[in-house]
């Protein structure tokens, strides 16, 4: 049975009608074994671009365009999937806001469950937590997405552990940040070239039998995405 660590990471705000209009959810899922090459991989990154190894990588801090597309053309060849979840706040309606995090990451690690137990796998899940975020509402997340009332059906059997971890802690969380910050700025900014940085990684989003929406990136609630985001057509072929 294989075993594979899970990065999730967040871009937006959580409140409902306030704030940014679309939070967004990613994940990187990464074979147990291949999680040091990987973390090796984002230490070069970070050395072509003169950062420190302990610098924290943070997509949304780097401005020019040659740095950003050669950071994903180094991850194209790397061995690991993406599942983004795509949240428009404003179009909640029966939700609070204090619920939407909990709600929805219970939302995201359903699919990170699905996409576990479809290759016979377990997981360990690592969520980048931030400096305000308590250790009380961290178990208290932890129990809602364990224990049996749990939001979604999620296949808990395949996961060993779940566990809140500084983004600055681990290079793979820096890793899920890229991935969720450039998809995040894509949905924002909907220009050519946000959007180039998601297509050029798009073998590395989940697709089941051919399909990205609805495993690889899901839309809540549902949208006619080829009409909002054209770009993303790019994505199908």
């Amino acid at each position: 049975m294989d075993e594979y660590n899970v990065y999730i990471d967040e871009s937006g705000d959580e409140g409902i009608k306030r704030g940014s209009k679309w939070f967004i959810l990613s994940a990187i899922i990464v074979k147990k074994d291949y999680d040091l090459t990987l973390s090796n991989k984002i230490l070069k990154i970070k050395s072509a671009m003169n950062m420190n190894r302990k610098d924290q990588l943070h997509w949304n801090k780097i401005l020019k365009y040659d740095k950003k597309i050669q950071i994903i053309y180094d991850l194209i060849a790397e061995n690991f999937k993406i599942i983004h979840i795509a949240i428009n706040t404003y179009e909640i309606n029966k939700l609070k806001s204090k619920d939407l995090y909990p709600y929805f990451m219970s939302y995201l690690i359903e699919r990170v469950s699905y996409y576990i137990t479809n290759n016979k796998g377990i997981c360990n899940i690592f969520i980048s937590t931030r400096n305000e975020n308590s250790s009380e509402k961290n178990n208290y997340l932890k129990n809602e997405l364990t224990n049996k009332r749990h939001y979604h059906h999620i296949m808990t059997k395949c996961i060993k552990d779940i566990k809140f971890i500084d983004n600055r802690d681990r290079n793979l969380l820096q890793l899920a940040d890229v991935c969720c910050s450039s998809f995040a700025q894509a949905i924002k900014n909907n220009t050519n070239q946000e959007w180039e940085y998601v297509i050029k990684l798009k073998s590395n989003i989940w697709n089941y039998k051919g399909k990205i929406i609805g495993y690889g990136i899901k839309f809540y609630p549902p949208i006619e995405w080829f009409k909002n985001f054209p770009n993303m057509l790019n994505l199908m072929t």
